[in-house]
């Protein structure tokens, strides 16, 4: 399903909403003649077919709420886990300017590639569903590269100290970054969604009605509510993807503070 994050929005809803309408009204008219002819109680059978769609509308809906309440939470932490790495990274390279001129300069040399490493190659390899490496190996460098310093005046071991406690935030925020791209929904669970939602459907083909206008705006609306559902999760399903994603101003802010000042 990852092509359907190449798509910008408001195609990616109308292909959901479209999909599961164009599935309601084919099943509609292909069972309408066929229910009408085998249905001999129409009231009765209308309110057994409405308990049963009610039935089935409340497990589902739970069943999609609790799966878009978690996706949420998760694009919400990993958009925290962002500005947090963000926030790190510029209080760790104001740090850096306390310490000796050639290290100072070669320390926040290395954390503006690391910003830049960030903006221009790890968030075209989150677009694409890869998890992105070189931000990575500059980050470790800078790191092995602050551990061999050796500070020769207690103010500067302090701020040292300090220093190596940011950096170590920064490892996990880093980390944390990185495996965030990874937490989306198991092709399975979204097979079973999509399978309730068509389930959904169904049950409504069953109404007998000798309006069949009446049906058909009412099947139609169901479909559309189930298929803006369906676009709602699945957009928020990979954070770092598609037209509804974190995005990388943090660190360009960050950035244009380390150009400007």
């Amino acid at each position: 399903m990852d092509w359907i994050y190449s798509l910008p929005n408001w195609l990616f809803f109308i292909f959901c909403c479209g999909t599961t309408w164009l599935f309601s009204i084919v099943g509609l008219y292909g069972l309408r003649s066929w229910v009408a002819k085998i249905v001999t109680e129409t009231a009765e059978h209308n309110d057994l077919v409405s308990y049963f769609l009610g039935s089935a509308g409340v497990i589902y809906g739970i069943l999609l709420g609790l799966v878009a309440a978690g996706a949420w939470s998760n694009f919400q932490s990993l958009s925290n886990q962002v500005d947090e790495e963000a926030t790190i990274t510029a209080a760790l390279y104001q740090d850096m300017a306390t310490y000796p001129a050639n290290y100072r300069k070669a320390y926040q040399q290395e954390l503006k590639q690391y910003v830049k490493s960030i903006i221009y190659q790890d968030w075209p390899a989150h677009h694409r569903g890869e998890v992105p490496q070189e931000s990575s190996k500059i980050l470790r460098s800078f790191k092995n590269h602050l551990f061999a310093f050796i500070p020769n005046t207690p103010r500067l071991n302090v701020v040292h100290q300090q220093a190596i406690n940011q950096l170590n935030e920064l490892l996990i925020a880093h980390r944390l970054r990185l495996r965030g791209d990874q937490a989306n929904l198991p092709e399975l669970l979204w097979w079973v969604i999509i399978l309730g939602a068509l389930i959904n459907v169904a049950i409504s083909w069953f109404f007998v009605s000798k309006d069949r206008a009446h049906q058909l705006a009412l099947t139609s609306l169901i479909a559309l509510l189930l298929g803006s559902l369906l676009f709602l999760t699945a957009a928020m399903d990979n954070p770092f993807r598609g037209g509804f994603s974190v995005d990388a101003s943090a660190f360009e802010s960050v950035l244009y503070e380390m150009v400007t000042y």
